[in-house]
């Protein structure tokens, strides 16, 4: 066999660059250089099976999606929607309707910002659709949007330990310069790239300026090209999770119960509850030029109805119940629905393509937990830890709160830096300098992290909103769901 790749070695280097030119997917010269081949007996420059797993790979990926429509910003890096399974890809237009997306046309654009998206349909319409088709709306089980694999540009790596006292709502009224240059809500750098592309981690050399692959894209042992994230909080239609907009969030159950229902809804998926990590890359996506770049507006619906956006001509703190005047307010003049323009700016991308519901709405419990503190939640502290090490619930040191217990990614630790001051609710609360919005670390007490705020937190809430719970039953939080059929694969 060593005879034969030895004699044939430019025949072999002839179908890589071949398949190069064909694809355009990968720059895949640099495996010849990383991945060297056994020339003979004595001699041995790596491991030939890496560089034929790789032609294979390059071969199934040209003929899986020949003639398919390429976004340029997604193409250089080699990463496509995944569509396996139950999943079906649409497009949605700006009024909500959903269609059967051509896959030869362009359905999605990340440059544009807009992002792709599909559905999963309920188990007796899964035959009744074909392309261009428009979908009707009550056979549609779930909505996904698709998180391709990035690697960013790390801004904040030593994250404030302690939170500062002090009293004022403005970020540039902080009395130390290095701070204040810290304190600003910024665009974020991304990349995309390939799960093939030697991963970039954190190391004790690690500084600001440096690009970190991030860590949502790796699941327990497994490398992802992305994740389909759930469209809109979870919600519940009889016994069934269901994943759209204008119903009520699933809330009340144990974090435990949420992570089951999590992993019941699609096992072929590799369905699950959301981790802290995962919501960070949903949240710097929404930050960077392929996102909104802002603060998502938020979901101000008193009654958990997904999918709302806080009017635009109302404070964020109002919402359609008001305590003050024991009144309801009408739909319209306190909340609209996604598909209004209003709507749109409650979406991580500022149009329709986007996730929703990640600021207001109900909290969101994240799998992601103190080691050996499950708390309230129901699970065991055995079974706790076997998920952490099956990498579907994060891990956080459980010595102490600080905020430099982030995992790099999480969209915590690294908005900082922490204020602890009075808002204009004569609350003292901690505080983060990106849009000020509420941050509590978890602690012993509260070992399990919630994300995104309550309908009526008002400018406290929002997509780097966190705090901690003991993740217990709680009528204000609900969770979201995770596709990442790749595990599987």
């Amino acid at each position: 066999m060593k005879k034969i790749i030895k004699d044939n070695y430019p025949i072999l280097i002839g179908i890589l660059i071949g398949i190069i030119s064909i694809s355009g997917v990968y720059a895949a010269s640099t495996m010849i250089e990383s991945d060297e081949v056994t020339y003979d007996n004595t001699t041995s420059h790596g491991d030939y099976t890496n560089v034929q797993e790789s032609i294979d790979e390059l071969y199934e990926i040209n003929k899986i999606h020949k003639d398919e429509w390429q976004d340029p910003t997604l193409q250089a890096s080699g990463n496509y929607p995944l569509l396996t399974g139950d999943l079906i890809p649409v497009e949605i237009k700006p009024n909500g309707d959903v269609y059967y997306a051509n896959k030869h046309s362009e359905w999605y654009n990340y440059s544009e910002k807009r992002w792709a998206n599909a559905v999963i349909l309920k188990a007796e319409k899964k035959e009744t659709y074909s392309e261009g088709q428009k979908i009707k709306e009550e056979d549609i089980n779930g909505y996904f949007v698709w998180i391709p694999r990035y690697k960013y540009q790390v801004w904040h790596y030593n994250s404030d330990s302690d939170a500062i006292d002090g009293n004022t709502l403005k970020n540039e009224n902080y009395s130390n310069s290095t701070t204040q240059a810290l304190g600003k809500a910024r665009l974020i750098n991304i990349e995309f790239e390939s799960k093939s592309t030697s991963k970039s981690e954190a190391t004790d050399n690690t500084k600001n300026g440096d690009w970190l692959t991030h860590p949502a894209f790796t699941l327990g042992s497994k490398e992802l090209s992305g994740i389909w994230v759930g469209k809109f909080e979870t919600g519940k239609e009889s016994d069934n999770v269901i994943v759209k907009p204008n119903v009520t969030s699933f809330t009340n159950k144990t974090v435990k119960e949420f992570f089951e229902a999590g992993k019941k809804y699609n096992q072929t998926l590799d369905s699950h509850m959301m981790k802290n990590t995962e919501w960070g890359a949903v949240a710097y996506l929404s930050h960077s030029e392929y996102g909104i770049g802002t603060e998502v507006r938020i979901n101000n619906y008193e009654g958990y109805k997904t999918g709302y956006s806080a009017a635009a001509n109302t404070d964020q703190s109002s919402y359609n119940y008001n305590s003050n005047k024991g009144e309801y307010g009408t739909i319209d003049d306190i909340t609209q629905q996604y598909n209004t323009p209003t709507g749109y700016l409650a979406s991580t991308t500022g149009n329709i393509t986007g996730v929703y519901d990640m600021s207001g709405g109900a909290w969101e419990y994240m799998a992601a937990c103190m080691e050996n503190t499950p708390k309230d939640s129901g699970f065991s502290t055995e079974d706790l830890e076997k998920e952490m090490n099956a990498g579907y619930i994060d891990k956080y040191p459980s010595d102490t709160n600080s905020y430099s217990n982030r995992i790099l990614g999480d969209a915590t630790g690294e908005m900082g830096p922490f204020y602890n001051y009075y808002d204009k609710d004569n609350g003292k609360r901690y505080h983060n300098v990106w849009y000020a919005d509420y941050s509590g670390f978890v602690a012993s007490s509260y070992p399990w992290f919630g994300r995104g705020g309550g309908y009526d937190n008002g400018v406290l809430a929002g997509q780097f909103d966190f705090g901690g719970y003991n993740g217990g039953a709680n009528g204000r939080i609900g969770f979201r769901l995770v596709l990442s059929p790749e595990n599987n694969s």
